[in-house]
């Protein structure tokens, strides 16, 4: 092997196109995911007639379906291998789902548009997305072993997640600055989008990632896997701390161009602002991944979430109707700090699947990611349920209509009193957390000896 080659390659021994490989496929997926939080709402609210309450109601419902699809996806995705692979075949399987649902979800018929109509579609749609990302994800867990390379592998899955979102998030900005501000073609625009790529690049993550075709371990009985979850004390505290976090982001942004067009009174300065803050967000990215090898990722992403606290705060005594440099001061700021929370979490709890492997001699990646995902859309939808229901009755804002400055002021303080609360509550407990590089590595060890003797002994 050349000096280039081994300079190429990631510690775990994949290659950096191989990374790029596996990483390439969120792009699409975030690419959906963002719309979903930012545009859909006012969406189905504003374009297509529903009430904020209805479709509060409808993204929360859907949203908490996945708390029973994520454990189950998750014991079958662990439970079922092919001749392909561990998770290859999921994946393949989740991508025509996704491509029909996102065509009825972000394309739809006006004529056809009902609360049972997105309510179905919807909760396809997160089928779809459930079986991908729990796929994907216990996928990179097996890919890379060791404490910092996680870091890396997941940081690479995050910049292009980013990348996702600043790709889809210039469409709408650029219509926007052409004088085309149709919410029906800004949406559709986005979802073809998805409807391209979700099948040109899983068929790229499909031929050049290496996926395991070892027999899985037996099953975890229902039973045994509620007393994993119960009695694992490092997982709920990175389970809270997803579900707040899940929160806070999903307040931000379900509000944000709502906030941008209502209470700044810059209408066509949000999309392409809400572009910035996606794109501070990836520019900040390598500066998380060192935090987190300097002083480790527990550490790390409590920095990001009091800094995010601190941010939004800062929002109330400075923001003024038509003030341009505080929107884009404070959207570029807080970009900062977004994609720290998810990239570390998640390395976070591939961390732990090697804990509880050491503990219960089995693999359960799909299972402790289901886990993952269940709490990040649950306080998502909580978070968008909760801030269109007190936006809606506490304060009698209606989207498109002559609202009063009280639910003006309630539009604001909905947005940085609902966000600050996620990430602030989504620190806490982070604060002793013990799994740290050095129990890590010892773990690792342990693991390593284990499967030698057993070698051994075979």
């Amino acid at each position: 092997m050349t000096d280039a080659t081994e300079k190429s390659q990631d510690r775990a021994g994949l290659t950096n196109f191989q990374l790029a490989s596996y990483s390439a496929l969120t792009m699409p997926m975030a690419a959906m995911g963002m719309p979903i939080a930012v545009y859909l709402p006012r969406f189905y609210s504003e374009g297509l007639g529903l009430s904020l309450v209805t479709v509060g109601l409808i993204f929360t419902l859907a949203r908490i379906w996945d708390v029973v699809t994520d454990p189950l996806m998750g014991v079958l995705i662990d439970k079922y291998d092919t001749r392909w692979g561990r998770r290859k075949h999921w994946i393949a399987l989740s991508i025509p789902l996704l491509v029909v649902s996102v065509w009825m979800v972000f394309l739809p018929n006006p004529n056809d548009v009902s609360g049972l109509y997105l309510t179905i579609w919807l909760i396809l749609l997160y089928i779809g997305y459930t079986m991908l990302v729990i796929a994907h994800l216990s996928w990179g867990a097996e890919l890379s072993a060791s404490y910092d390379d996680r870091s890396r592998l997941f940081g690479w899955r995050e910049i292009f997640t980013i990348a996702g979102m600043l790709i889809v998030l210039a469409i709408p900005a650029f219509l926007e600055q052409t004088g085309h501000d149709d919410q029906i073609i800004k949406v559709g625009s986005m979802g073809l989008f998805c409807i391209i790529f979700f099948p040109l690049l899983a068929v790229l993550t499909l031929r050049y990632v290496p996926d395991s075709r070892a027999a899985p371990v037996q099953a975890i009985p229902w039973r045994e896997a509620v007393a994993v979850v119960l009695g694992n004390q490092m997982m709920w505290r990175v389970l809270i701390a997803d579900l707040a976090s899940g929160f806070g982001v999903a307040v931000s942004g379900a509000l944000y161009i709502f906030v941008a067009s209502f209470y700044f009174e810059l209408p066509s300065h949000a999309s392409i602002a809400l572009l910035f803050y996606f794109l501070s967000s990836f520019v900040a990215m390598p500066m998380w991944l060192k935090l987190a090898y300097s002083i480790g990722k527990d550490s790390a992403l409590k920095v990001a979430l009091i800094y995010g606290v601190v941010a939004n705060l800062l929002l109330i005594p400075l923001a003024e109707p038509g003030s341009v440099a505080v929107l884009w001061g404070f959207t570029i700021v807080y970009g900062i700090a977004f994609g720290a929370a998810p990239t570390l979490l998640r390395s976070m709890m591939a961390d732990l699947t090697d804990y509880d492997e050491l503990q219960s001699k089995q693999k359960r990646g799909g299972l402790f990611f289901a886990l993952l995902t269940t709490t990040n859309k649950l306080g998502a939808a909580i978070g968008v349920g909760a801030s269109f229901t007190v936006l809606e009755v506490m304060f009698g804002f209606v989207p498109g209509a002559q609202n009063s400055q009280t639910a003006i002021d309630g539009l604001l303080y909905t947005y940085v009193v609902g966000t600050v609360l996620g990430l602030f509550i989504a620190a806490l407990p982070l604060f002793g957390y013990p799994l740290n590089k050095g129990m890590h590595d010892d773990i690792l060890a342990k693991l390593r000896a284990r499967a030698t003797q057993s070698a051994q002994a075979g």
